[in-house]
């Protein structure tokens, strides 16, 4: 009786997450660095700000916190400015990528610089489409990340996939639509202030009177989609499909994040914290899948300059992006704000794991 119950169990359906953070088969870097820059960068971004804002609170006098901690915004939006170049590397660098997506890569890009350069209208939508595009631009990182795990667990790259879209848009749109942080969103239609789209100005208003129905209707669709999510992920656990650990930890951490930064800080906290852990996994992948790339073009034993013109060149580019918002000629912005919206477009199709390109 007990050898039958056990072979019964033996052949029941696993439901438990495959493998283990330890593993460095399942890992993209390795169990520390993913654990550090990969699937655990949300956690430590959001525990390195709060650490930041608090010591200065109070270890210093307020004469000597405050620059601290307006420096730490400052380099954390340059960070967040800079990471936007970063796909140059995969994008024109990479000749199997540059090869595929020729036309949109070098056509596009002339086209939108040259209309925000002669629009004003065309420059205002085109800096409040930025704002929301890199709200879903996030959420779609994340998923990525979860699809990579799934492919170093072989699973299949459609498996879920759908299921995986929903939860990541859940998990990252959904505290910003129940927190502070959606007004802080939504003031971006001030810009259409004097173009034909000035009807749009008066959305904030509307949607801050609203704010409590919203909350309500966010965190209902939030609990539904967690659900649903449950259900679709224990059906296919029980079909087989192994659910990686690399994987779960990805999700679960960037939720708990989510919530505690958009539903609990402050909007400007959360957006730093948000945005440094989003610039520093942007990084690390680029340079894990780009960094032989960039280094073979510059020579044999070459990866530390190659590394050096990277993070650098970013960086001077985040410096300029800082330098044209904050001057009043709007001529100089309008390269910068095509290049956040092209940065959002090729990362739609420059990774993709369903189509094995990374």
């Amino acid at each position: 009786m007990a050898t039958q119950y056990s072979q019964s169990f033996d052949r029941a359906p696993a439901v438990a997450p495959a493998g283990s953070l330890a593993d460095p088969a399942r890992a993209i870097l390795g169990p520390g660095r993913d654990a550090l820059l990969f699937w655990g960068a949300p956690l430590v971004a959001f525990l390195l700000v709060q650490a930041w804002l608090r010591g200065w609170d109070q270890l210093a006098p307020k004469a000597a916190a405050g620059p601290m901690v307006i420096g730490m915004f400052g380099v954390i939006s340059i960070l967040t400015w800079a990471h936007l170049i970063a796909v140059v590397p995969r994008a024109y660098l990479n000749p199997q990528v540059f090869n595929a997506y020729r036309l949109r890569l070098t056509i596009v890009p002339v086209v939108l610089i040259a209309l925000l350069l002669l629009s004003p209208t065309a420059l205002a939508f085109a800096a409040v489409l930025a704002v929301f595009w890199d709200v879903h631009h996030s959420a779609m990182q994340n998923f990525g990340f979860a699809r990579l795990y799934d492919m170093k667990a072989g699973n299949s790259p459609q498996q879920l996939r759908t299921t995986d879209l929903r939860l990541n848009w859940a998990l990252y749109v959904g505290p910003i639509a129940a927190g502070a942080a959606l007004a802080t969103h939504t003031d971006h239609f001030l810009k259409f202030d004097g173009t034909i789209f000035q009807t749009l100005t008066t959305l904030p208003g509307v949607l801050a009177a609203e704010h409590r129905g919203i909350r309500l209707v966010a965190v209902a669709l939030y609990v539904v989609v967690i659900g649903w999510t449950a259900i679709d992920y224990l059906r296919a656990m029980r079909a087989g499909y192994r659910l990686p650990a690399h994987k779960l930890a990805t999700m679960v951490i960037t939720g708990v994040v989510s919530i505690l930064a958009w539903g609990f800080s402050p909007p400007l906290v959360a957006l730093a914290a948000i945005n440094l852990y989003h610039a520093i996994q942007y990084f690390a992948l680029v340079w894990a899948k780009e960094g032989d790339q960039m280094a073979g073009r510059l020579g044999r034993g070459s990866r530390k300059q190659a590394a050096l013109f990277f993070f650098a060149g970013s960086m001077v580019f985040g410096l300029g992006y800082a330098a044209a918002t904050t001057g009043s000629a709007k001529i100089f912005v309008a390269p910068f704000i095509a290049c956040s919206l092209l940065h959002f477009w090729y990362d739609s199709f420059v990774w993709s794991v369903r189509k094995r390109q990374v």
